[in-house]
């Protein structure tokens, strides 16, 4: 026992600061209003309100879902078959895929460095989880926690196809490549790009395999699609309500706000940690007047992660409708990237790797695993974002039961967070037509309809009126 802790103790190190770093905004109350409905159609999902191919997010909007794929839906909604309704569902099942990213990182380094050199590994996963976009992410329940776990594992068996077993391997990948694309979509498909990548920058297969390799990973792919859509009617509806919805409607009717290259600048962003660490290091490097040890082979692998990293994020430019954290599956292959370089670098500073293999270190490593623990406990169910917001849903809950149908006024019509808060802790839902629905909720600065009369709850931020007898 003693041995394993000596040796993993930089993969618990990891771990810690990754427990860390998310805990704040992870277990306090609160989320971004797109991992609230990801989790309130889960939660829908677990209690047989809708299924895997018609979901379901409330009785008013979004019924059916055709917004993204079920898959991802489907596998947290196992969280709330077995732990029941709670807000932490969704928080534990982030962290599970943010482990498991961790978990796959360092199997395809192994896989690809074919040494026991773990300062690549150690170095590649600091930066991954340095990416700003990474605590945001996985604090929020997003579907990319999903979609990079396919991909990773679908990256994993394309490596080993080059090993053994070429076809199998290929087919594996494939799977979990389909995996993805019924977790999000497209935006998992870059993997397709990797053996073309692979043959263009070690030139260890021919071409005519890159091609014939890269054709495979296709069928593969696709073919669990062809057949769900030919053989379920079901998945047919879903998917043609998907594509005309959630695809064409991103290329063609969205509107832009933010510019075709705002993906670009998202990119850039997340790269300034590793480009400021990269430059130091080249300067210290050539203030002492050291020769620097990066090897053309370390050159080449990080061009070949940048590359597939690329291949990933550049594609989304097609689309008017993009978000930062729309580049989330890119990001481990970027950090492998700068992990190469900034190891290369690093050879020049022996002190410094020398000083991570220290026994002092190893006990600071478990130290902070314990701290980071703690933190889940100190910061689980603390107020967060949208505090005030939540706590009246809360005060609403003890008066008003769960799955009632609220009428809002026109302020609050493009207000997401609070349709996603009332259906995910209440399973309320809301319109704006007040017709024949008996509650009304507003602001204090708007007078409701005379046909409604205030009821007296403890709200802070909103007012709720009920219909006269």
């Amino acid at each position: 026992m003693n041995n394993f802790f000596i040796k993993y103790y930089p993969y618990f190190f990891i771990s810690a600061l990754f427990l860390g770093i998310t805990a704040p905004a992870l277990w306090s109350n609160g989320m971004f209003m797109d991992g609230t409905i990801y989790a309130g159609i889960s939660r829908n999902l677990a209690e047989a309100y809708g299924s895997f191919w018609n979901m379901k997010f409330s009785e008013t909007i979004m019924n059916p879902f055709f917004g993204h794929p079920p898959l991802a839906f489907y596998l947290e909604s196992l969280g709330f078959r077995i732990f029941g309704d709670s807000i932490y569902v969704e928080r534990i099942y982030s962290l599970i895929t943010g482990l498991l990213a961790i978990l796959l990182i360092i199997l395809i380094l192994k896989s690809f460095i074919k040494t026991r050199n773990k300062s690549i590994i150690i170095i590649s996963l600091i930066l991954w989880l340095a990416f700003p976009l990474i605590n945001w992410t996985y604090s929020n329940n997003m579907l990319e926690n999903t979609v990079t776990v396919f991909v990773l594992s679908s990256f994993l068996f394309l490596l080993k196809n080059y090993e053994r077993k070429r076809f199998l391997m290929l087919f594996i990948s494939g799977m979990f490549l389909f995996a993805g694309f019924l977790s999000k979509g497209f935006t998992s498909l870059f993997i397709w790009c990797v053996p073309l990548i692979y043959w263009l920058i070690y030139r260890k297969i021919k071409f005519t395999r890159a091609v014939i390799d890269t054709g495979l990973l296709v069928v593969f792919t696709s073919l669990p699609f062809v057949l769900i859509y030919y053989f379920s009617e079901e998945a047919r509806i879903f998917f043609e309500n998907y594509f005309k919805e959630q695809i064409i409607g991103s290329i063609s009717h969205f509107p832009i706000k933010n510019g075709r290259f705002f993906i670009l600048k998202s990119l850039l962003n997340e790269m300034i940690i590793p480009v400021i660490i990269m430059f130091v290091l080249f300067i210290t490097v050539k203030l002492k007047k050291k020769k620097l040890k990066i090897t053309n082979e370390n050159v080449k692998s990080g061009l070949f992660f940048f590359l597939i990293a690329l291949s990933g994020i550049l594609p989304i430019m097609i689309s008017m409708k993009q978000r930062s954290f729309y580049i989330v599956p890119a990001l481990p292959f970027l950090a492998i990237s700068f992990g190469f370089i900034i190891n290369g670098l690093l050879c020049n500073f022996s002190n410094i790797l020398i000083f991570f293999k220290k026994k002092i270190f190893i006990f600071l490593s478990y130290g902070l695993l314990g701290i980071s623990i703690i933190m889940i406990f100190i910061y689980a169910g603390r107020p967060g974002r949208d505090k005030t917001k939540i706590a009246d849903i809360y005060e609403l809950k003890k008066e008003i039961p769960q799955k009632e149908i609220f009428a809002i006024c026109d302020s609050y019509k493009g207000d997401w967070s609070l349709y996603a808060y009332m259906q995910r802790y209440g399973e309320y839902s809301i319109t704006t037509d007040t017709g024949k629905i008996v509650y009304f909720l507003t602001s204090k600065n708007i007078i409701p309809d005379t046909s409604y009369e205030k009821v007296n709850l403890n709200l802070d931020k909103y007012i709720l009126y009920k219909k006269k007898d």
